[in-house]
């Protein structure tokens, strides 16, 4: 009867531990849902910044509506000249760095060239030239090697909305939605509301010397699913929370049973000790 006793004493040591790793296992489930959900929430935000970044990068590019181009070695120079000042006007430059006359702001060559590398990258060499825009007009002094650029407000002909992505070795084609700057209008809770796109252009991103420059620009059909990164964004983080609440709970609720049952399994267990 000693013997009895105690191989029923071991089972029970045995079966509080078991219950306990279940337990356990069932916890490190949840936590790893969790921080799955929190990864993947990651990832869309991370996604959304970076077609802000594209966003930011084209605004000063579909701000003119340039020609299309198959390579930029083919553009037309006086629009990536044009392209390359406004980059610089809408870059976070300071408000005293260029000399203000009556005409203008005095804006060197050297940085209009720096600029229009960053944008365009090093397989074309800048041609400078006075350039006419809608309504206005850069005009460039050779001899100082400045441009003159007026102090007047426009009104941008398009803006950008990236709505698709893809990438390949050394390459980033994106899809881009040109919204119309004079068809946006404000809403009822005073949010600007945006209009329809007017059409699709294609930019196509190559890599050189670790950076990226723009190398074409095609006008392409309306993707079958044209919405913008930050519903998708909503969207996607929306979706997976939700997921990770509900996985959560369910592995929440196992852990339970399981403790439950790792509880009367002791008490069963002790229950027949004591016999």
């Amino acid at each position: 009867m000693a013997e009895t006793k105690k191989i029923k004493h071991g089972s029970h040591k045995a079966a509080f531990p078991i219950g306990l790793i279940v337990v356990i296992l069932a916890a490190i489930g949840v936590a790893a849902i969790v921080v799955g959900a929190v990864k993947g929430i990651s990832g869309a935000v991370a996604e959304s910044r970076s077609y802000d970044e594209y966003n930011t990068l084209l605004t000063p590019v579909v701000l003119i509506d340039p020609d299309p181009f198959d390579d930029v070695t083919n553009a037309d120079m006086n629009q990536l000249i044009e392209i390359s000042i406004w980059s610089l006007l809408k870059s976070d430059i300071s408000p005293d760095k260029y000399t203000s006359t009556e005409s203008g702001l005095s804006i060197p060559k050297a940085d209009v060239e720096a600029q229009f590398k960053k944008l365009f990258g090093t397989e074309i060499t800048p041609v400078h030239a006075t350039v006419e825009g809608y309504g206005y007009e850069f005009t460039y002094d050779d001899v100082a090697g400045t441009y003159t650029v007026p102090l007047t407000g426009i009104v941008p002909i398009y803006t950008p909305e990236v709505v698709d992505k893809s990438t390949s070795s050394g390459t980033v084609v994106l899809t881009v939605a040109c919204l119309a700057g004079d068809a946006w209008e404000q809403g009822e809770n005073g949010e600007m509301v945006k209009p329809a796109p007017d059409k699709y252009i294609k930019v196509t991103l190559r890599e050189k010397d670790s950076s990226m420059y723009i190398s074409a620009i095609q006008n392409t059909s309306a993707p079958e699913t044209a919405t913008t990164q930050e519903t998708q964004s909503e969207t996607q983080n929306a979706d997976l929370l939700e997921q990770a609440e509900q996985v959560a709970s369910e592995a929440s609720s196992e852990s339970t049973a399981a403790a439950s049952e790792s509880s009367s399994g002791e008490t069963a267990a002790e229950s027949q000790s004591e016999e």
